[in-house]
């Protein structure tokens, strides 16, 4: 199978996803989800006129002198219509009684007792919020694909929702294998390394609302990735794995997906770092067996599998959101290869400057600890780049999209 550009991949992976199902949640539990249907308003907002202001409701041709009669404070009905000449004090939110066609704000009336003056010049409607204003019966109030968020979360209480429609989260389970890897509670020892895939991939799961099984960890050993394999593929919706997809003597995740049982769908791409990367799928499995580098794992995840997750999730914003950015430093490519380069992106004249954290080696993660963005560069050298020794560098200013992990992880 030959070696994907970006895009390629991409799409083989986005049309291998599924989605798990519906349910109906109640609403109290619904933040963080995917609507699976589209919502509308049940009745008109506001059901009733009502004011916008703390002050006094009258009718406009009658003034400028009234007489209070009553006070409405919001959440209570008015005990009768006005007559002429009377005035009701209504609160911010309270219903305008039926004889009254205007509101008059408190700092704009003279009260003495119940006397009140108004300025001369009153507007019919002016200060009232009237009935279907804001919304009618009927009305679209969310679309299906869209995640519940800070702000539509309490507009579903707004609405009078109780239950709320969903998309199903899929299940995921985690591998990670080598015998070389180490709990950081355990220290450090010569020859072996922290456990920090897991850790990439539990956080992506984690920052997209997505519960995942523990991590299962496994020597390489054939029979033990097999095992655990056909374990998780029973049972999970999505299987993410770490190590053992390169050519080496060890790399027995590549030879399980070779296996008769597997759909390989992706067997390495163009990006670097992150090459090994191969999707398969197994009966209503879909699999992602990332790479061993912590790097290339993390930029995979990013690429790959936050997109799908969330198509799986149902959303309809899966797709990554790359900005427009320049350069602050120099960043080398290669031709024939979508080199992704980790950096730090911030705000300055209004737009996104990437900076070059100083290693982009698959070997060297430490630095991701201040980096927050990728760079896709260019696969052929663009105007203005200096090319040599087979590769090719952007300079400082130069045109660069980028993606945001705290944007993406959303």
């Amino acid at each position: 199978m030959d070696l994907l550009n970006y895009p390629e991949a991409l799409q083989v992976v986005l049309g291998a996803v599924r989605s798990v199902g519906t349910e109906t949640l109640g609403v109290r539990d619904a933040l963080g989800r995917v609507l699976a249907k589209d919502l509308t308003v049940s009745r008109d907002y506001p059901d009733l006129p009502r004011s916008a202001v703390d002050g006094y409701a009258v009718q406009a041709d009658r003034g400028p002198d009234y007489t209070v009669v009553m006070e409405i404070p919001a959440g209570r009905l008015p005990p009768r219509a006005l007559r002429p000449g009377e005035a009701a004090a209504v609160m911010t939110g309270g219903v305008i009684p039926g004889g009254a066609d205007c509101m008059v704000m408190v700092e704009d009336c003279r009260r003495r007792g119940d006397a009140l003056t108004t300025p001369p010049a009153l507007t019919a409607g002016d200060k009232i919020n009237a009935p279907g204003d804001e919304a009618r019966r009927g009305d679209a109030l969310a679309s299906a694909g869209r995640r519940i968020g800070a702000a539509m979360f309490p507009a579903l209480f707004c609405a009078g929702l109780t239950q709320v429609p969903v998309f199903r989260r899929p299940r995921v389970g985690v591998l990670v294998t080598g015998g070389e890897l180490r709990e950081v509670e355990d220290g450090p020892a010569p020859g072996q390394v922290f456990n920090t895939n897991r850790y990439i991939i539990e956080g992506v799961c984690t920052g997209l609302g997505i519960p995942h099984e523990p991590a299962r960890s496994v020597e390489d050993d054939p029979r033990e990735v097999a095992r655990a394999m056909d374990d998780l593929c029973s049972r999970c919706d999505v299987v993410i794995t770490s190590g053992g997809v390169s050519a080496g003597v060890y790399d027995f995740m590549r030879a399980t997906l070779d296996g008769g049982d597997y759909e390989l769908l992706v067997a390495g791409t163009r990006i670097k770092p992150g090459r090994p990367l191969h999707v398969a799928r197994r009966g209503k499995a879909l699999i992602f067996a990332m790479p061993g580098y912590p790097a290339a794992l993390l930029i995979n995840a990013l690429l790959y599998l936050v997109p799908a997750l969330k198509k799986a999730c149902g959303r309809i914003d899966h797709r990554t959101r790359w900005l427009a950015a320049r350069t602050a430093d120099p960043l080398r490519g290669r031709p024939g290869r979508q080199y992704m380069a980790r950096v730090d992106l911030r705000r300055e004249d209004g737009g996104w400057v990437a900076r070059d954290p100083g290693s982009q080696m698959s070997s060297h993660f430490l630095n991701f600890a201040g980096v927050n963005g990728l760079a896709r560069l260019p696969l052929a050298p663009p105007p203005g780049a200096t090319a040599g020794s087979g590769a090719f560098t952007l300079p400082a200013g130069a045109a660069v999209d980028v993606l945001h992990l705290d944007l993406e992880l959303t």
